[in-house]
């Protein structure tokens, strides 16, 4: 399993490379939001990247305010990969329809771009009905699982998994990154800013080893304001093991005051980062140890 981190920002890609220097991330950029100096965010940050992955963008597109068409997107996309395409692992399709009835218009999409030489993995809006079979009849050794209703369900989600894993195919989900989901089915990768989320809300998601069970997840809250609660969360305050969460951020040189500070976006940001790291390595020997994802 491979955990790509979505869109981060390049002072908390500084703290890897300061406090972790050793460990490689997923990354996950989007077209809608590149770097500005692609090949120097590239020559920085290639000793702390494993997999580099491209998203085409129509979705951040959908979901912001950029001052840009889907036409002129798209022809970025195709100019961008064209000359920079070799420098990622994974170069996702581009989708302008997210609902469960976008098959053609996205298809359209995706025979335009491997006519223009640009290897994409496709993404399936619906699971439901014949895409999946669509993709596998075509050969692709990647298929995307993205928008849909249902789709962070197990009994929508691991039936659609399994038959692409059956047929050898390799799976990516798309926003998805909950233990859970992605420890029982044998997904290839995932992708999601919930590390981001996290942090802007106060939250640090931590790998309690103390915990009992397979998900060892607590939800830390370090609130802006004396007395504030979040639910389902802990307030760091109050944290029954604030001293094995302590321990743990100590070993990057943090402590929970960086945590509120008004550098402390920032600070969670980077620790969201470490979790899914954690979470990824944790997950991946889940399943090379269970028969039925082999």
């Amino acid at each position: 399993m491979r955990i790509f981190v979505s869109s981060p920002k390049t002072d908390v890609l500084d703290e890897i490379l300061k406090r972790c220097p050793g460990m490689k991330l997923n990354v996950l950029l989007t077209m809608a939001r590149m770097p500005g100096n692609f090949p120097g965010f590239l020559e920085k940050y290639k000793g702390i990247i494993d997999k580099l992955a491209l998203d085409s963008g129509p979705f951040s597109l959908d979901n912001s305010a950029l001052d840009i068409s889907p036409q002129q997107l798209f022809a970025r996309f195709v100019g961008f990969t064209k000359e920079s395409g070799h420098h990622f692992d994974l170069l996702f399709s581009f989708d302008e329809e997210f609902g469960p009835n976008g098959f053609e218009v996205n298809s359209m999409h995706l025979a335009e771009l491997e006519e223009r030489g640009v290897k994409v993995i496709p993404v399936s809006h619906n699971v439901k009905n014949h895409e999946l079979d669509t993709f596998i009849n075509a050969g692709y050794e990647y298929v995307a699982i993205g928008k849909q209703d249902g789709k962070t369900s197990p009994e929508v989600l691991f039936p659609a998994v399994f038959k692409l894993h059956h047929h050898g195919i390799k799976v990516h989900l798309f926003g998805i990154t909950d233990f859970s989901l992605i420890s029982g089915c044998p997904a290839w990768s995932c992708d999601s800013k919930s590390w981001l989320d996290d942090a802007k809300t106060g939250i640090v998601r931590f790998w309690n080893p103390m915990n009992p069970g397979i998900d060892k997840t607590d939800l830390i809250y370090f609130p802006n304001e004396l007395g504030k609660k979040k639910g389902g969360t802990y307030v760091y305050s109050s944290y029954e093991h604030i001293d094995e969460f302590t321990k743990f951020i100590n070993s990057v040189g943090l402590t929970t005051y960086d945590l509120i500070g008004t550098e402390g976006e920032r600070y969670r940001e980077f620790l969201g980062m470490l979790y899914y790291k954690t979470i990824e390595g944790i997950v991946t020997d889940m399943h090379l140890s269970n028969p039925l994802f082999l």
